[in-house]
Order: structure tokens, then C-alpha cells, then sequence
């Protein structure tokens, strides 16, 4: 009877902590950057300038990519990646959709910093696919909450009809190869509302 009660007060400690979870709103400094390999040896670190972030109270979290920003410090490169690898003038978003468990919720409330594996579905280029990584929620002292991948996020070209335009761009450019994976990376801050 003794561990029947002491389960029943855990249980419903869960439940009250990540049912107090407000929804959280995206905060500055927050960021997504991206890498792009060619010529088998040289990698190259890009961003997204322009995004939208929010986890709501059950747990439901989801990015949303102005595609048109991404920004890889050359203007022609990044016009070009516009027209011919995302074609913002039919795809002008990219977006990402997870649900965070209960129990880090539970953990992230009660003021502990979590890792876990975020599992999710890609929406890009008129395509949908999978994709997880490892990643990091830490409640902060400002009452922010950051989560931070561990380990980057493999955005397949092949799985979002992108080949075609990797090619187009690798030709333009005259260059050898251009991997067709691409490692993303975040940091993202939030506030409860």
C-alpha cells in the first residue's frame, strides 16, 4: 500500500509539472545553420536568417524555414540556391514537426536539463520525411528554455526531389561534386508564455 501511494504521488507530480508547461514563443539569440560540401574536401557553414519556433503545452513543437533567407555569405550563391535547389517561387517554406514526451517536459519544468532523441517529420520541396538527432532542452535562470542539437540533423537531397537541383547548381558553378546530405544544426531559445 506504502508504494502504491508513493507511485500515485510520482505519477500525478508528472502530470501536474507538464501540465503547468506554458506554451513557449521563440526568443532571440536563436539559430539554424546548415553545411554544404563540394569538391570532396571543402565544407562550408550557411544559416537560415529567417525562422518561426514553438512547443505548445502538450508538447507539439514545430520550425518553420523562410527558405528565401538562407544566407551562405555569397549574394549570387544564395540567389542561386533560391531559384534552382529550393525553388522558393514554388517552396518558399521548410518545416519541421516533433512532439517532445511528457517526461522531459516533466524534467525541463521542474528545472533539470534533458537529453533525449527528437524524432520528426520534414516538410520540404513538396516532399516528407523523417529525421531525428539528438538533442539538449536546458531550462535557463532568465526563465528561458534552450534546446540545442547534440548531433546534427541529416537532411537527405534524394528523400526531397533535390538531386536535380544539386546538379544544376554543381554545373553552374563549375564545380566536381556537391554532397547530396546536409548536416543542420540549431539552437533555439524560449520563453514560456
Amino acid at each position: 500500500m506504502k508504494f502504491s501511494s508513493k507511485a500515485f504521488t510520482f505519477v500525478s507530480a508528472l502530470t501536474l509539472s507538464s501540465l503547468s508547461i506554458a506554451d513557449w514563443t521563440l526568443q532571440q539569440p536563436s539559430s539554424i545553420n546548415f553545411l554544404t560540401s563540394k569538391n570532396t574536401h571543402i565544407t562550408e557553414i550557411h544559416s537560415f536568417k529567417k525562422f518561426d519556433a514553438t512547443v505548445n503545452n502538450s508538447g507539439f513543437a514545430k520550425i518553420t524555414i523562410d527558405l528565401a533567407s538562407a544566407d551562405t555569405r555569397i549574394g549570387i550563391r544564395d540567389e542561386r540556391m533560391q531559384e534552382h535547389l529550393f525553388e522558393t517561387s514554388r517552396f518558399s517554406q521548410a518545416s519541421f514537426e516533433a512532439e517532445i514526451p511528457a517526461t522531459v517536459l516533466a524534467q525541463v519544468s521542474g528545472g533539470k536539463q534533458t537529453v533525449f532523441e527528437l524524432v520528426g517529420k520534414i516538410s520540404l520541396h513538396g516532399e516528407q520525411a523523417q529525421a531525428n538527432c539528438r538533442v539538449m532542452i536546458s531550462p535557463n535562470k532568465d526563465k528561458t528554455i534552450t534546446i540545442t542539437s547534440i548531433t546534427p540533423m541529416l537532411i537527405d537531397a534524394e528523400s526531397f526531389s533535390l538531386i536535380a537541383g544539386i546538379n544544376k547548381l554543381k554545373e553552374i558553378a563549375g564545380l566536381k561534386s556537391i554532397a547530396y546530405t546536409v548536416p543542420l544544426t540549431f539552437s533555439l531559445s524560449f520563453k514560456a508564455d
